[in-house]
């Protein structure tokens, strides 16, 4: 039996495709890992930044020396930015869009494929394994928004939405076989139609797990969405993309909200005892005023957990007005990351006796010559606990070193 192997860049939701694109080709190949020889290479690509995408481009351009006579399929959202003709060097390369992920092994048959029509496809097919602690349900696929720093809409075409009923059929699955969580994930997650609605019957479910929520942009969010959060059994976490809080960049970047609004959903949502992560643009069309009213937003605003990146113009996307010296730029980004994890230190001090929930990753750490399992809290920090156990596991926090916080049932 000739031998597959895949290789995921970027997102929960690649990762989620990466398994059905694993589950689709099981029967017909041995399933490899990425340090074993194989007669196919898949690389699901990603290219939500100049970074992800050169990332990708240099995994492919490694495959094709190491592996000269083994076929590398090109799929996933840098598949339709990258000059083909560029890595076309050899008949055993394809590039083709995301379509082919529901039947990978089909990619086989071409050259290459990213025509208009890859990029929207039916989404209703499920899984039902998953190598990790916490598997991915993914409900949505495609965005509208059209940002204008941000090429996924140009490479995930429309929205479209998988049914509830295969929705929460999906997420009983895991449930049923013992998984603790289980990450709701799409392109434009806040986008599902009724997405309260699917919540409140996922809440209904029987079996002791919880529901993350991954992404949802600030539009969708309200305070009873929050609600629903805060009382269901849903991990006390959202991640709310910002951006910027200067309403002069999100006008530029083609935003639906601004400060304002972003400032409701983070008071309301921290009243409720909500952990909040974002993501931070620096650079994009930036003045240094700009960047201040950003930077105070975030000492100002309950917010624990933010990623931050450079933008990096490409493609589809809106070319800057404004040129920043690359020297400003990782200044601004490391200013912002010294206040984040300073943020996070206090309110981790501030969490020690409270009670919270958490799920083991399958992975040990060691701490003054000490042996711990590390896992994740309802709220999304690492704790490191002493016992192991399936499924949720209920106790409090009782100390924080400053990197993890400890946990005892």
């Amino acid at each position: 039996m000739k031998k597959i192997a895949f290789y995921t860049l970027g997102c929960k939701t690649n990762q989620y495709e990466t398994q059905q694109m694993i589950e689709s080709a099981k029967n017909q190949l041995e399933i490899v890992n990425q340090n074993e020889d194989a007669d196919i290479y898949v690389i699901n690509s990603c290219t939500v930044t100049q970074a992800a995408c050169d990332q990708s481009r240099h995994m492919l351009r490694k495959l094709q020396r190491q592996h000269p006579h083994a076929h590398i399929i090109y799929t996933g959202c840098d598949s339709y930015l990258m000059d083909k003709n560029q890595y076309l060097q050899s008949p055993n390369v394809h590039i083709v869009g995301n379509k082919y992920k529901t039947n990978i092994l089909s990619a086989l048959n071409l050259d290459t494929d990213i025509e208009p029509q890859t990029k929207t496809y039916n989404i209703n097919q499920t899984i039902s394994e998953w190598s990790k602690s916490r598997p991915f349900v993914k409900i949505q696929e495609g965005c509208e928004n059209f940002c204008s720093y941000c090429v996924v809409a140009h490479t995930r075409g429309k929205q479209r939405f998988k049914d509830k009923a295969l929705v929460l059929k999906e997420i009983e699955h895991f449930a049923k076989n013992g998984f603790g969580e289980i990450v709701l994930t799409g392109t434009n997650l806040g986008s599902y139609p009724n997405l309260k609605e699917l919540l409140l019957s996922i809440d209904e479910l029987k079996y002791d797990f919880r529901v993350r929520l991954s992404s949802i942009e600030p539009m969708y969010v309200d305070n009873e969405l929050i609600d629903i959060i805060s009382y269901g059994k849903f991990a006390k976490h959202l991640h709310i993309p910002l951006q910027s809080a200067s309403n002069k960049i999100l006008q530029f970047a083609r935003r639906q909200y601004t400060r304002q609004d972003y400032e409701k959903i983070v008071n309301y949502a921290s009243k409720k005892g909500i952990f909040l992560g974002t993501d931070i643009i620096v650079g994009f069309n930036e003045t240094h005023e700009d960047f201040l009213e950003t930077y105070n937003f975030i000492e100002n605003n309950d917010i624990t957990f933010a990623h931050i990146f450079t933008y990096s113009h490409r493609q589809f996307t809106k070319p800057p007005e404004i040129s920043t010296p690359l020297d400003t730029l990782k200044d601004r980004a490391n200013k912002l990351k010294q206040l984040i994890n300073k943020k996070f230190r206090h309110k981790l001090s501030q969490f020690i006796e409270k009670k919270t929930q958490i799920v083991i990753q399958h992975k040990s750490a060691k701490v003054s010559d000490d042996t711990f399992f590390i896992a994740i809290a309802s709220q999304y920090f690492k704790v490191l606990t002493k016992t192991y156990t399936n499924g949720l596991i209920e106790g409090k926090i009782v100390q924080f070193d400053g990197t993890y916080a400890y946990f005892e049932r």
